[in-house]
């Protein structure tokens, strides 16, 4: 099973792993990934995230997330994948802001399901972002990402990525090299290398 399907619109909607499922047009499977890999399906995360876009289409900064790098140009967004996994995909900004207002909506009209509710033991995954500026870089950044608990080893990091990998339920996309994994409860996130088939990165997902 894919991880994202094709449709004529883009439409969520959770798995009974409390994972989010994307359907959208073929055209616009990397936005799908970037919603899914980036975004994440956590309502307090999405509503931060909206503010930070908009700094940076209003500053001019590139937006890079755990997958993905996004620019606003004129009435454009550029999403690129960070492991180069599809090329350059322009998004209409009165496509993109819209499909992120519905993620928003979904977001908010889900967050009372049971399916839903966090096991007391649900381990915290952290999001970080801070701006930058390298030398010789065109313009600043925000760097976007998310981080497994602080209080994991390398060792335990590394024991969820091949575990989520390796899944029964792990799920991938064959346009994207977007894939999901679920390890103890906790989903993980990344992308996988179309030629090859093996994992390229892997982080966190922020459940609702």
């Amino acid at each position: 099973m894919s991880l994202f399907g094709v449709a004529d619109s883009v439409a969520m909607s959770f798995d009974e792993h409390r994972r989010l499922r994307i359907v959208a047009p073929e055209q616009y499977l990397p936005l799908a990934a970037w919603l899914y890999t980036d975004v994440q399906p956590n309502l307090a995360v999405l509503d931060e995230l909206a503010a930070v876009l908009r700094r940076c289409r209003q500053e001019e900064r590139k937006y890079v997330g755990n997958g993905c790098s996004l620019d606003f140009v004129n009435n454009l967004v550029l999403l690129e994948s960070r492991y180069e996994t599809w090329e350059r995909v322009v998004v209409p900004q009165s496509v993109f802001w819209p499909v992120l207002s519905g993620f928003r909506q979904f977001l908010a009209s889900t967050a009372h399901l049971p399916l839903l509710e966090r096991e007391p033991d649900y381990p915290e995954a952290l999001r970080i972002r801070t701006d930058e500026h390298a030398d010789g870089a065109p313009r600043p950044a925000v760097l976007d990402h998310t981080y497994f608990p602080r209080d994991w080893s390398e060792r335990e990091v590394s024991e969820a990525g091949a575990g989520a990998w390796q899944s029964p339920g792990c799920l991938r996309d064959e346009a994207t090299g977007a894939w999901s994994g679920m390890w103890r409860g906790l989903e993980l996130a990344g992308y996988f290398d179309l030629a090859t088939g093996e994992p390229l990165t892997y982080f966190p997902v922020i459940a609702p």
